[in-house]
Formats: C-alpha cells, sequence, structure tokens
C-alpha cells in the first residue's frame, strides 16, 4: 500500500451548519454534495469529507459510534505567525469556538485550537520546523 490518505471524514451532527462554516465562513469550495447528508472538498492531496452520522452507518453497513472531542483532530498550517492569528479570528468569526488562543507552543512554534461545527478540533498553527511548499504542501524534514 502508497503511504498516503485519499480522504478525510468528519461525522458532523447538522452537515449544513459545518458546510456554511467551511464554505461560506473559511472560504474554501464544495466540489460535491451528491445528498444534503454529504459534502466533498478537495484539499491539497486528498478529499476532505462531512458526513451525516446516519448517512456514514448506512454506508458501511453498521452503527458509527460516538468518539470523544479530540480523539482525532484536524490541523491547519500557516506560513507565518500573523497567519495563525488571521486563521484563528477568520474561524471564531464563522462561528467555531475557540479553545486555545494563538500563543508560543512548547515544541517551537506557535498554535491554536478552536472547535468546529460538529465538535472537531482544529489545530491552526505554524511550524517552523515544517515549511509549507508553494503548492501548499506541508514539507517533513529528512528522518534522522
Amino acid at each position: 500500500m502508497e503511504q498516503r490518505i485519499s480522504a478525510i471524514t468528519l461525522i458532523v451532527p447538522d452537515v449544513a451548519e459545518a458546510r456554511r462554516f467551511f464554505e461560506e465562513g473559511l472560504g474554501w469550495q464544495v466540489n460535491a454534495s451528491p445528498s444534503p447528508e454529504v459534502v466533498f472538498f478537495q484539499i491539497q492531496g486528498t478529499v476532505f469529507a462531512l458526513y451525516q452520522r446516519e448517512a456514514l452507518a448506512n454506508e458501511i453497513g453498521r452503527a458509527v459510534t460516538d468518539q470523544p472531542s479530540g480523539a482525532v483532530t484536524l490541523a491547519w498550517n500557516g506560513r507565518s505567525e500573523q497567519a495563525v492569528d488571521e486563521a484563528f479570528e477568520q474561524a471564531v468569526a464563522a462561528g467555531a469556538l475557540p479553545v486555545r488562543h494563538p500563543d508560543k507552543a512548547f515544541w517551537g512554534g506557535y498554535s491554536s485550537y478552536v472547535e468546529v461545527p460538529g465538535g472537531h478540533l482544529l489545530e491552526i498553527a505554524y511550524n517552523p520546523f515544517w515549511p509549507i511548499r508553494a503548492d501548499g504542501a506541508v514539507e517533513l524534514p529528512p528522518p534522522a
């Protein structure tokens, strides 16, 4: 198997609310919405999906259980601390709940967290050790 993930799916109780957050609030473009319970966004190198719980359960043929908030987090890396501050304010203005305001992180970067509609956590960070290429992809340093 190639080392990659093709899609990331968030289960949200209200797909319309989550869609508005990402689409209108953050300015992301929806690429497909085959039903009111499912939305797909094309993001760098993968697909980001929002699914209503019952719709995903029907697709996979079994119940989808609740997970505690933060069991899985998403991260968006900015190119600077200022980009983090701006993205954090944009996310909060779009309806995200602030969890941790932007601040210096113990690991040497600058980080914050918000809770997006549906209860999932989004880290908004600047990591000086992970440069962002011109195409928007994060570049990890080579193994030591």
